[in-house]
Formats: C-alpha cells, sequence, structure tokens
C-alpha cells in the first residue's frame, strides 16, 4: 500500500511539475520569438559580460536578494522559456521566481564559458543547488545553456535555456524520483 501510494503521489507530482504551463508549440513561439525579437549584435567581451551577470544573479537564487537582483536583468516584455515554463512579461517570470525561490538554498553556479552569434549570446553554466519538497530536501545538479538576446539597455528580452530536466530535476526529487524511473525505466 505504501509503495503504491508512493508512486501514485510520484505520478501526480511529475504530471503537476509537467504541467507548469502547457507549451504546446513550442517549437513554433521560439521559431516566432527568435525570428521577431532583436538584440543588440555582440561581440566576445559583452557575450561575457551577459554571462557574468546571468551567473551572479542566480547564485543569490534562495535568498532574500534573488528577486531583486534577476528583476534587474530582465526588460518588461520578453519571450524567456526555461524548459519548464515560458513567459512573455517581467511580471510573470518574476511570479515564478518568487515561487522558485521559496524551494531552493545553497545555490552555485558557475560560468563554463561564453560564445555569440550576432544577437545571441550562448552562457554555457553548472547550477548546483539543495531542492525542498515535501519536506525533504536533495541536491540537485544540472548544466545546460542558455540563448539570450539583449536590447540596448542591457535588459534581457530573449532567453531560451536548454538543459535536461529529466535528469537535472526529475530523477533527484523526493518520491517523483522512483515515480519517474518506474514510468520511464530504459534510462538510468
Amino acid at each position: 500500500m505504501t509503495f503504491l501510494r508512493t508512486v501514485t503521489l510520484s505520478a501526480l507530482t511529475l504530471l503537476s511539475l509537467v504541467a507548469c504551463k502547457s507549451i504546446p508549440s513550442y517549437s513554433v513561439d521560439y521559431d516566432k520569438a527568435n525570428k521577431e525579437i532583436s538584440g543588440i549584435l555582440l561581440n566576445d567581451e559583452q557575450a561575457l559580460l551577459i554571462g557574468q551577470r546571468f551567473v551572479s544573479a542566480f547564485n543569490t537564487m534562495g535568498t532574500v536578494d534573488f528577486v531583486k537582483n534577476t528583476g534587474r536583468l530582465y526588460a518588461d516584455h520578453l519571450y524567456i522559456n526555461d524548459t519548464l515554463s515560458q513567459f512573455s512579461t517581467k511580471n510573470e517570470l518574476i511570479k515564478h521566481f518568487e515561487g522558485m525561490n521559496e524551494h531552493v538554498s545553497n545555490v552555485s553556479v558557475k560560468l563554463i564559458s561564453t560564445t555569440h552569434t550576432q544577437d545571441s549570446a550562448y552562457i554555457h553554466w553548472h547550477m548546483v543547488y539543495d531542492f525542498k519538497m515535501f519536506g525533504a530536501t536533495k541536491t540537485m545538479s544540472s548544466y545546460g545553456i542558455s540563448q539570450i538576446k539583449i536590447n540596448d539597455k542591457g535588459l534581457i528580452v530573449f532567453q531560451q535555456d536548454y538543459w535536461d530536466p529529466a535528469n537535472g530535476l526529475y530523477r533527484s526529487l523526493p518520491y517523483v524520483g522512483k515515480g519517474y524511473s518506474l514510468l520511464l525505466p530504459f534510462k538510468r
């Protein structure tokens, strides 16, 4: 009975995480935003600066300063897809960050490298953090790349995150990880 309850709870939690916001047209939305939203043309130094600002702000996740610090990075109207959710306004994004901030602590984000093509900076990062869910805390680790465009004021107007939520989050969550491995046993 306990096993069945754990599996059921894990499956429901996994479904709720996946359903944070339904993004049925992710590819269409990305293509449209990438074509319509232009950033300033970048050089190596600017791409590095974007990466440093991004990592610096996200290193404060789990603290009282996180929402304020990230709020300084983003324009009022934007396109952001963090793989789990998609936002078009800074206000929506800030609400998301406020909720996320309640569940994380001991965050460490390291900048691995930066590169750029025209108006897009590609920020390669590694994030380690403690995530609290269902009264349990688990240390998570994930690598990713963020494609970022900034406007002439230095604010992010476009961000597409590329990371693996299956291995960087779901499989490590308390209770959910077991359910996830039962649902998708072919990848361990």
